[in-house]
């Protein structure tokens, strides 16, 4: 019978290692006992293998990061995330996006600013900036997680200017943003046609206007339900970034605001404010700062229960068993008077304290006195240095006659009686010479030596 057949082998150029060696590319089959086995293609020794596992363990460290930074950002533990709606030219519908989001997050708490959506599983603050009110629009950037601009595409055609989706409002408020320091920021574009091609070249037209002044923001429709739904789902995942100078020190949003007048002082009042604490934590020995209005010391810190709970449960329970619903004090924080930070933050100035550089009456004639005796003492050294010169000359006279001392003992005491009458006269020579310098002085008006 004839054998069977034999097909020639392929011949390559190119092969690689496990063609040569007759094996699969995958290289868990282990072909002799026809079983698949675990794969060694990440697996190797010594050094090798240690740098593996390196990367591995980076790698899930990473991981564990971002997770738990996201569990922190949407979690019940965090204050509600704060969304300010900015419209970009007058005729955009603000308020309407705000209520379409606001009672697509929570149905039955549509009215309210704070919202806690069991659905989205999220919490946030939804604020709408006045137009035309560059103070209130700034302190509202000031806090804000997510700035979140509206355009309406309908301004194009209403508008004269180059870029016609921002007015002069819009364009100075967004200066102002930029020179604060922007959060987060997203573009909503509203006002789009129904028909699918416009609608996407209106679009386009939209962020190529905008690109140029909002660089880092992305674009969202946001007509529909459908694409605020979506925009939802993606503000719960977006990883928010913040001003380097708001994470440095604690700062609260009011969402409630009393005054209570002090009975002793009438001119007195107590300022009640009611937020979420964020950013650190605050000591209630320490000044706060209120817009506007200055530094202030805190007399109470009350905690309270969350009013806006993200799941409903037994804290739910608690608060509605609660009389005050929501307000009830869990406990409170008193200062200590020796470690309270003062109001007093300048130096005030001690007129008996040596403090004043103004000199008085009597420091300026010792000051006068000193001068003129500065200025007396160099002629009557040179006074003295004569003289003394003069005394040596007369002693070296002497020695050279030492040997007629007996003799000429009459004439060392006439020679003394014309030392000191030379002594005389050159004092008075030199108060004439003092007198002349000060007469020329005052003929040429200049200052007199004493």
């Amino acid at each position: 019978m004839p054998s069977a057949q034999k097909n020639k082998s392929h011949k390559s150029r190119f092969t690689c290692k496990s063609s040569c060696n007759n094996l699969h590319k995958t290289s868990g089959i282990d072909v002799k006992k026809n079983r698949i086995g675990k794969s060694d293609c990440h697996v190797g020794k010594g050094a090798k293998a240690a740098r593996f596992h390196h990367i591995k363990m980076i790698r899930a460290q990473k991981r564990a990061c971002l997770l738990e930074e996201k569990r922190a950002s949407n979690g019940s533990g965090t204050p509600p995330r704060v969304i300010v709606l900015f419209g970009l030219t007058k005729s955009a519908n603000v308020s309407g996006l705000k209520e379409q989001l606001t009672r697509l997050m929570s149905p039955e708490d549509a009215n309210k600013t704070t919202i806690a959506s069991p659905y989205y599983k999220t919490r946030a603050t939804v604020l709408e900036a006045p137009h035309r009110d560059l103070l209130a629009c700034m302190e509202l950037a000031k806090v804000a997680d997510l700035i979140a601009f509206v355009a309406s595409a309908s301004s194009l055609s209403k508008e004269v200017n180059t870029c016609s989706y921002i007015d002069s409002f819009g364009s100075q408020c967004l200066s102002v943003f930029k020179a604060l320091g922007l959060p987060s920021t997203v573009v909503l574009v509203r006002d789009l046609p129904l028909e699918l091609k416009k609608r996407n070249d209106m679009k386009k037209t939209c962020m190529s206007s905008l690109a140029s002044e909002l660089p880092d923001s992305k674009f969202y429709p946001a007509d529909t339900t459908e694409e605020l739904h979506k925009f939802m789902w993606l503000f719960k995942e977006y990883r928010l970034t913040v001003p380097f100078w708001r994470s440095q020190r604690p700062y609260l949003m009011a969402h409630e605001v009393d005054l209570i007048v002090n009975d002793g002082s009438p001119k007195l009042c107590t300022l009640l404010l009611s937020g979420y604490l964020r950013a650190h934590g605050l000591s209630v020995n320490q000044l706060v700062h209120v817009s506007g209005s200055g530094d202030f010391q805190i007399s109470k810190i009350d905690v309270l229960q969350d009013p806006n709970p993200l799941k409903a449960g037994r804290e739910q329970d608690l608060m509605d068993s609660d009389e005050l619903h929501g307000t009830q004090i869990i406990h409170s924080l008193l200062p200590d008077l020796s470690k309270q930070q003062s109001l007093v933050t300048e130096n005030d100035p001690k007129l008996h304290v040596r403090e004043q550089t103004w000199p008085t009456e009597m420091e300026m004639t010792e000051a006068d006195e000193c001068q003129r005796r500065s200025i007396i003492s160099p002629f009557e050294n040179q006074a003295a240095e004569s003289f003394e010169g003069e005394d040596n000359r007369n002693s070296g006279s002497d020695c050279l006659h030492g040997e007629d001392q007996e003799v000429y003992s009459d004439e060392d005491t006439d020679a003394d009686t014309v030392l000191e009458e030379d002594e005389d006269v050159t004092k008075e020579m030199i108060r004439d010479e003092v007198r002349k310098i000060n007469d020329a002085h005052a003929e040429d008006g200049g200052p007199n030596c004493f």
